[in-house]
Order: C-alpha cells, then structure tokens, then sequence
C-alpha cells in the first residue's frame, strides 16, 4: 500500500475538518446561528472526515500486512517457498465444508486482532473479522475503549470494587492508629448469548468465488454488536453516578466541562479516559465552540481516535430521548469490563429450509458488560424541557 494513497487521504481528512471549522468560526464571529446551507455544509464536511477516517483504518492495515510479508520472506534464503495456508483460508474452507455436511465449530478469538481495526481482505480468522466489525458499532466489545477479557466458560465471575474507602488521620508518635476500615463488594457478571441466523443458496456455498467468511463477519458482526450495545450501554449508565443534570437534553459546553471535571482526577488522568456518547448527541457536540469560539471537537489523526475536550469519543447506544435521558458518559472507560466466552460459534443446518435450497448459519456469541467502579465513569443527564 503507497504511502502516498495514506498521506493524501490524511491531507483530504484535514481539509474536509478546515472547512467545517471555517464555517463554524464565521458564525461565531458573526454572533449568529448557522445557517440551513451551512449546516448541511458541516454535515457534509464531518461525513467527509468519518469516511476518510474508515479508508485511513483500512489502508493502514494493508500497509502493516504487506510489510510483515515482505519482512518475513526475508528472513529465507531458499528458492522455492511451499505454499502457505492461511487462517483465513482455513476457516473459509471449515465454513463450506460444515456448510454441506452440517455440524457446527467454534472459532477462537485472536486478543491481538482485537486491539486494531482491520480489512475483511486481510487473512484474519474469522473469530477475529466477527469481533472487528462488532466494535466498529459497539464500544463495550472493543479493547481499545473498555477492558476486554476472553474466558473459557460462562460462569458468573466476580470483580472487587471498592464502595467507600476508609479513613486515614494523623497519629501522633507512638499513638495508637484507629480502625477504619472500607467498605467492599463485588460486581458480578453472568455472560448472556446474543445470536443470528444467516441463509444462503446451496449454489453459494459451493461456489469458491463466494466469500462466505466476509460475508459471515460483516452481517454477524453488525448484529451480534448492536444486540450486545443495546444491553451493555443502559446496563454501564445505570451503574455510573450522574455528574451533571443538564438544564435540557442537549448539553451545552459548560455542561461538558462540569462533566469532566465531576470524575475524581484519578479516574480523569486514567490512560483509558474518554467519553462515549449515542449519535445523537455526537452530532450536536461536534458544532459546540468554547469560550473562545473554537470547535472543541477535534478529528483523530493518523488514525487516532475523535477527541472532545482532550479526551478520545466513542459512539455508543446511549438513550438521548425520554425525561432526563442519559446521553453522555465519561471516566476511566478500562473501569468497564466486558467478558467473551470462547469466541465465535458457528452451527449449520440444511434442514432448516430444505424446501427453498438454503444452507443456514446459526452465528453465536456469549458476553457480558459491567462497570466495577461507579464513580469512575459519570454521566450527563439531559431533561425535556
């Protein structure tokens, strides 16, 4: 992958947020609203960005691919090479296989594949592919956002948290130190099965040219993810403590900082620091301007993730509608622990709906999401007014 074709698509990214951010500081200048034209030119501009954004991710990681493979070839000196079978190729040959005998399989996930966006071309397991595309929706899956953990059962596990600490004091020399103890407990976490089923033609299945294991991720990942966030956004705003109650349902900046500045600065100095927001709400942070008149929404670059204030923003599926709706968290994101059970299950039946030709996938995964500390992630709580 050029490194030209990267660098121009960071120069396209850079110019798409220069025009929003032209647009918004001329308004702000102005004294005035924006404009229906000019909205429609900042809408215009931030899809701009977030494509970008996707082809950067996407052209990164072919880059990285085509270097490990020139790197590793490199390191052999013989003139032939045996052909290398993939992974990629393995599970796409497991899936047609149990695509016309039946049975099922389960497929491990790779904790390396999970940390970093990559392209269904790319020779991933397929574990690896369905969990990529189930973060690009849901937050709670991906480790670069929460604290992710693949386990081997899906028996309840149990994570200390402290409720209230105890209390230190001066004591005099040779003085007798007082008992203070805290107050412990436990946030407990029972993974639950979130599923799909996918059909396709017997005609597909046998024809090589139909990539099954693409096709598999990217449907699967999709649904398994917005199933999951569904249950893991409400589930970690009811367990954050609310850190400002804004005066309607859309924050304003003041309500921002106050949020922030709400989290203990253990918890705001964290390395996992961020906030996750629904799309709703994302949309109108990213036309906010400070005191200053400056966006405080700043596009990632080279990659990165989206900043608010300083800090990384995530989408999520937080609910911005109904009487005092929970829209926004923010806090040390790493104290939101996901666990997944043995990876992606995949079973098979071609009786299912033998009368119209179709193979069926029935696509498994078993997860759950919790917040340990509830005051290290607080929420905005906006009102109808």
């Amino acid at each position: 992958m050029s490194e030209n074709l990267i660098t121009a698509l960071h120069d396209e990214r850079s110019r798409a947020a220069a025009a929003a951010k032209a647009v918004l500081e001329a308004a702000a200048d102005a004294k005035r609203d924006l404009t229906a034209e000019e909205n429609q030119t900042v809408d215009r501009a931030f899809a701009d960005m977030d494509s970008k954004a996707a082809q950067i991710a996407a052209a990164e990681k072919i880059a990285d691919a085509e270097k490990s493979a020139l790197e590793s070839r490199s390191r052999f000196t013989v003139a032939i090479e045996a052909p290398v079978k993939s992974e990629r190729a393995t599970d796409e040959s497991e899936l047609r296989r149990i695509g016309l005998t039946g049975g099922r399989v389960a497929f491990e996930f790779e904790k390396r594949d999970l940390t970093k966006s990559t392209g269904l071309g790319n020779p991933v397991g397929i574990a690896a592919q369905v969990n990529v595309v189930a973060g690009s929706v849901n937050p709670f899956i991906d480790a670069r956002v929460i604290d992710l953990y693949t386990v081997s059962t899906g028996n309840n596990f149990q994570f200390p948290r402290v409720t209230a600490l105890g209390t230190a004091a001066g004591v005099a020399e040779a003085g007798a130190i007082g008992e203070s103890d805290g107050t412990l407990s436990s946030l407990s976490l029972t993974p639950a099965k979130y599923a799909t089923l996918i059909q396709v033609t017997d005609e597909l299945v046998r024809d090589a040219a139909f990539d099954i294991s693409a096709m598999i991720a990217e449907k699967a990942g999709q649904e398994v993810g917005i199933a999951h966030g569904a249950v893991a956004a409400p589930a970690v705003a009811a367990a954050a403590t609310v850190g400002k109650q804004g005066a309607a349902v859309a924050p304003v900046f003041a309500d921002l900082v106050d949020l922030v500045y709400s989290v203990n600065q253990r918890y705001r100095k964290a390395p996992g620091a961020g906030f996750i927001m629904n799309d709703t709400t994302l949309g109108g942070v990213r036309k906010l301007l400070d005191s200053q008149n400056r966006p405080i929404f700043e596009a990632g670059n080279l990659g990165g993730p989206d900043t608010l204030l300083g800090f990384p923003v995530w989408s999520g599926a937080l609910v911005d509608t109904g009487d005092e709706a929970i829209s926004i968290v923010f806090g040390d994101l790493k104290q939101i622990k996901t666990l997944l059970v043995g990876g992606v299950e995949i079973a098979v039946s071609n009786e299912y709906a033998f009368a119209n030709g179709l193979v069926t996938y029935r696509v498994q995964v078993r997860g759950v999401t919790g917040l340990v500390q509830a005051g290290a992630v607080r929420s905005f709580k906006g009102a109808n007014v």
